[in-house]
């Protein structure tokens, strides 16, 4: 789990501290001042309007992963990390990178892609996150193209078989005439 510094508490331990400070001035700007900061809306922390898929893709394919964040309430950040298999967790993009932030696209996948990608989208009220996996599978097809030919071969032996009992049961029949 990714921790990142949250300044709301700060935030909140000034603005008490500064309204000690001015409970000895007139109370009517402070009215004026608790009024205007009671008005001001909050969105909350971000929201992810979608879930991501996982995605199992061959070598030299593509594979995206999209991340929908609501940006109708402020998005400090959209950060997208790779966890590979073997427990390593890698920050492989941010805002400052090319392309849009809410997709993250592979052009040609390999073998080392494979592992969760997680997206992160955060302001000072916290973060959401979305995570998906991709499994890089080089021998789909040929494991597809061995099953068929196991299941010819098999159908072939059967027929085999089953050829060899009819023409085992038609001897005698043949003998009797």
């Amino acid at each position: 789990m990714i921790h990142r510094w949250n300044p709301t508490l700060q935030i909140v331990g000034i603005l008490c501290v500064l309204l000690g400070i001015f409970t000895g001035i007139s109370s009517g700007v402070i009215d004026k001042f608790l009024t205007s900061v009671a008005k001001v809306k909050t969105c909350g922390k971000p929201h992810i309007q979608n879930i991501m898929s996982n995605v199992t893709a061959k070598p030299g394919q593509m594979a995206s992963f999209k991340c929908q964040v609501d940006m109708s309430c402020i998005v400090a950040y959209i950060e997208w990390y790779h966890e590979m298999d073997n427990g390593t967790e890698k920050l492989i993009k941010t805002a400052s990178s090319s392309g849009d932030p809410h997709v993250h696209i592979i052009k040609q996948v390999k073998a080392t892609d494979e592992g969760l990608y997680t997206c992160i989208a955060g302001n000072v009220l916290g973060q959401a996150t979305a995570s998906a996996y991709l499994e890089v599978n080089a021998a789909v097809r040929q494991l597809s193209f061995d099953s068929c030919n196991l299941l010819f071969l098999l159908l072939l032996l059967l027929i085999a078989q089953n050829q060899l009992w009819i023409n085992r049961l038609r001897r005698p029949l043949m003998a009797e005439s």
